[in-house]
């Protein structure tokens, strides 16, 4: 008999990441949806809007060799996605400025992909951290994954 592994839910304020982004993001919530865990807001697979007052905020520098908007050099650190991690996996930090990239500004689905059916928020499947989203833009590269759930345990 096999057992189906249960994933953490997701909740406004979880880090998420694409790719081919040269930063992290925030999933955010505008308006919530009535359902929550620890106190926090649940999200879910329709929780995928682009913009700054939306869901889901650019992800810095664009890397994908898709990507035909401006060239762009970025110099904020705080938000930097990390060059890499050492032995003891502590994130080293990225070397600012960041060159290279191109506007982030990100194509993504209408919903996010494997939310949890049975696990309803306000009608609609819950999103867990195995939940993915990918940007026209980025292709295979381009996917916005869960950093963490946002919960904060």
């Amino acid at each position: 008999m096999s057992e189906e592994h249960s994933y953490p839910y997701v909740v406004r304020g979880a880090k998420i990441y694409c790719g081919c982004g040269s930063h992290y993001s925030y999933l955010d919530m505008p308006v919530c949806h009535g359902s929550y865990i620890r106190e926090k807001p649940m999200m879910h697979e329709k929780d995928c809007k682009v913009g700054l007052n939306a869901n889901i905020a650019p992800f810095g520098a664009c890397f994908s060799p898709g990507n035909t908007n401006k060239k762009i050099i970025i110099n904020d650190a705080q938000r930097a996605m990390p060059a890499g991690f050492d032995d003891n996996d502590n994130p080293i930090p990225q070397p600012m400025p960041i060159e290279g990239g191109r506007l982030c500004v990100p194509m993504l689905g209408d919903k996010w992909c494997d939310a949890k059916e049975d696990t309803l928020v306000d009608g609609v499947p819950a999103l867990t951290v195995e939940c993915t989203l990918t940007c026209s833009i980025g292709g295979e590269d381009g996917v916005v994954r869960f950093w963490d759930d946002g919960q904060g345990v």
